[in-house]
């Protein structure tokens, strides 16, 4: 991990390649003996990734099938290619509580000749890691952005983007989802004309304990709270961002006493102070630029998260092509830049860090693979380790863990 990313360039890769290569590289990188092991002291664990099938926001490859599931190998941290399955456009993926279910949202404006985007609901085989489709609803809105699924494994929260609203749809014992069961919608604009010409919601998160959820809005520079309420969602609190910021993703303190919120608009992090007893959003603590001093690029980040140690946050940038890292003061929840992963990084629509907190994997849009960086324990900065996985267009992946 450096102050500056590498700028080199990148070959294009063609769907064809890239599909023949998954099978070669995953071979090459998991050997017999490392098989044999993982599969003697260790369940599996399986990786869920969702890529666009058509249209890119921001550019990348079409990916002709949509989902893909891949096994991970804990002792070296390789993905290894399991089963595609063909989905709309499926942008974001989350699993329910016992992780029995995955859930996917459809990021599209027309499904069964309405103005609408969808989610889907596919049941998983717990020993191969295989999905197999449930059912699929509509939102009654269109191009949703985010989801998540609420502790007890009883509703879906859905982040409408151009819709402007948060939806709710009830989810069954078998894991199938009913109709849209409850609405709430924003209303407002921000200075940016292009962006923030209405609300934008972007990011659906529920708090540590699980009772409150956290949304950001990207349209009209705001963070609230809210809560479950007779299947749909009642406000709690709200937090204005700086006009302009555009705020994208949230991220909250292992303490729960802070909340982290990536800015898309003006490429920063701002902390909130968070009371979890009530769900309100305090006082702005502190914000924090996500690129090097001197960068005049473009801004354009995308998501964060908090190292499961608790003692890190991290951040993707598109404009600057890398993951910036932070340490977390311990006393004050503040943060100071640990440096920039830029090493085949190539407009990290999202990432993830591995259940052990070892590795992370940064979901190359335009790069058309997935890219694994080791986790420094007693630092947290990031060394790329030369393993890449080929996948096209990824933008969102979650890890599957033995329950």
């Amino acid at each position: 991990m450096t102050r500056e990313p590498d700028h080199e360039g990148r070959a294009a890769i063609s769907r064809r390649d890239c599909l023949a290569a998954v099978a070669l590289t995953a071979a090459g990188l998991i050997t017999p003996a490392a098989r044999a092991l993982a599969a003697e002291t260790a369940a599996p664990v399986f990786v869920y990734v969702g890529s666009y099938t058509m249209d890119p926001p921001g550019g990348g490859s079409n990916n002709p099938v949509g989902l893909s599931v891949f096994r991970f190998d804990p002792a070296t941290g390789a993905l290894a290619p399991v089963q595609q399955v063909k989905s709309a456009n499926p942008s974001f993926v989350a699993l329910d509580p016992k992780q029995r279910f995955l859930y996917v949202v459809n990021e599209i404006d027309d499904y069964e000749g309405k103005k609408s985007g969808s989610v889907e609901a596919y049941a998983i085989d717990p020993k191969t890691g295989m999905i197999t489709l449930i059912n699929r609803q509509t939102l009654n809105s269109p191009i949703p952005a985010h989801l998540v699924v609420d502790p007890a494994g009883k509703h879906l929260v859905v982040a409408n983007y151009i819709g402007g609203d948060f939806v709710v749809l009830p989810i069954a014992a078998d894991g199938s989802l009913g109709p849209v069961s409850g609405v709430l919608k924003d209303s407002g604009h921000g200075p940016n004309a292009a962006r923030q010409e209405a609300p934008h919601p972007h990011n659906v998160v529920f708090d540590p304990a699980g009772r409150f959820i956290a949304a950001a809005d990207l349209g009209t520079d705001q963070v609230q709270t809210f809560r479950l309420q007779d299947g749909g969602l009642a406000r709690v609190s709200a937090a204005p961002a700086a006009p302009g910021a555009g705020p994208r993703h949230i991220a909250f303190a292992l303490d729960a006493k802070r909340l982290y919120v990536v800015n898309e608009l003006n490429a920063t992090v701002t902390v909130y102070a968070y009371d979890a007893a009530t769900g309100t959003i305090g006082k702005t603590l502190q914000t924090i630029s996500t690129e090097p001093a001197g960068y005049a690029g473009p801004h354009s980040t995308a998501e964060i998260a908090v190292h499961p140690s608790g003692k890190f946050l991290y951040a993707s940038n598109r404009g600057h092509n890398s993951i910036v890292g932070y340490r977390i003061d311990p006393a004050t929840g503040l943060l100071s830049v640990i440096g920039y992963a830029g090493q085949g990084v190539s407009f990290p629509r999202n990432f993830v860090i591995d259940p052990s907190g070892k590795w992370l994997y940064v979901a190359n849009q335009k790069g058309d693979n997935i890219v694994q960086f080791a986790i420094n324990p007693a630092s947290g900065e990031l060394t790329p380790t030369g393993q890449v996985t080929p996948s096209i267009t990824p933008v969102a992946m979650v890890f599957r863990t033995p329950m």
